[in-house]
């Protein structure tokens, strides 16, 4: 059985870090109207709702520019057959690979941290959790 290589370390801590940041930014409602952020007077959503539109963009980026390997990825580690929907907490989860089982490429593992954090950082700052 070949050796494993090494976790970066960093690219696991930023993993959970997103991890985190998308379990808080994913109960929060935001207000599409006016009215305050508790859906007095405007239509609520939460940001959770905005999951498969965010994992749709990682999933065509990588068809455009033809990643094999992140198109595998997703589809095996962010996918949920029975439902048919994303799941960013499930990729997360597979990002930080606890277990050493997923092991993606380093360069798979910073291209879907990298996308991921700012998109989630995106949403932090504009909705005023302080990323």
């Amino acid at each position: 059985m070949a050796e494993l290589p090494p976790v970066n370390m960093d690219l696991r801590s930023e993993a959970r870090h997103l991890l985190s940041l998308w379990e808080t930014l994913s109960r929060q409602h935001i207000s599409m109207a006016a009215g305050c952020a508790c859906g007095a007077g405007g239509v609520t959503l939460l940001l959770e709702d905005f999951e498969q539109d965010i994992a749709d963009y990682l999933l065509g980026e990588a068809e455009r520019n033809k990643r094999a390997e992140v198109i595998s990825f997703l589809r095996d580690h962010a996918f949920i057959d029975t439902t048919q929907l994303w799941s960013l907490s499930f990729l997360l989860t597979a990002l930080i690979d606890e277990d050493n089982t997923v092991m993606p490429s380093v360069d798979v593992r910073t291209g879907l941290l990298k996308r991921l954090g700012r998109t989630l950082s995106s949403f932090a700052k504009l909705h005023g959790s302080g990323e």
